[in-house]
């Protein structure tokens, strides 16, 4: 995978999970889809075992991953890499490895003919970089949790795993953006 050396590859000294994969809690994604409309046909290149794919029950959901993990249509696709001209897709949704979150809405931007939503950090809106890359795009919404969100290490439950609850200290929030929308981005909570 060519982007830049920045593999989504965990770092053990730190505690990572194996190639950085924390699904999405079945909870944070229907807390967006009590809010956010998802037009189909959907693609979701960071499936991982379809935490946020199987919950997307409106119509066609295409879902690929860089690595295999069981779920998906797609397997071992580089979406950073990949061309997707014989699809279209008015949504792209997903939980991108969080090293590569702007890269993801790049890739998405271009791909997508509606709608592009990512799960990230809060923290993605901070930055010279990012948050002038983030000026320049078409950012609606962003729906900032009231609540920390528990995210799945490797796709399981922290409790599963570990035997303790988790104790999230990162904020999350749901970034929307609408193709051809021109305003200044609203924060919502949920």
């Amino acid at each position: 995978m060519d982007n830049g050396g920045k593999l989504a590859g965990g770092n053990p000294a730190r505690g990572r999970v194996s190639q950085d994969f924390y699904a999405t809690h079945k909870d944070s994604t229907k807390a967006l889809l009590k809010v956010e409309e998802i037009i189909y046909p959907v693609l979701e290149p960071a499936c991982g075992e379809g935490h946020i794919s199987k919950l997307l029950t409106g119509g066609y959901v295409y879902s690929t991953d860089l690595i295999n993990r069981g779920y998906g249509t797609g397997y071992c696709s580089d979406f950073l890499n990949y061309f997707y001209a014989e699809r279209e897709f008015k949504t792209v949704i997903t939980n991108p490895p969080f090293n590569l979150f702007q890269e993801f809405v790049e890739k998405a931007l271009k791909v997508a003919t509606k709608k592009v939503i990512m799960f990230g950090k809060l923290q993605a809106l901070e930055g010279i970089k990012r948050a002038t890359y983030l000026e320049t795009t078409p950012l609606r919404t962003v729906y900032v949790f009231k609540k920390r969100q528990q995210l799945l290490p490797n796709g399981k439950d922290f409790k599963e795993l570990t035997g303790k609850k988790s104790a999230n200290t990162m904020a999350f929030a749901w970034f929307v953006w609408e193709i051809g929308y021109t305003g200044s981005p609203i924060i919502k909570w949920i």
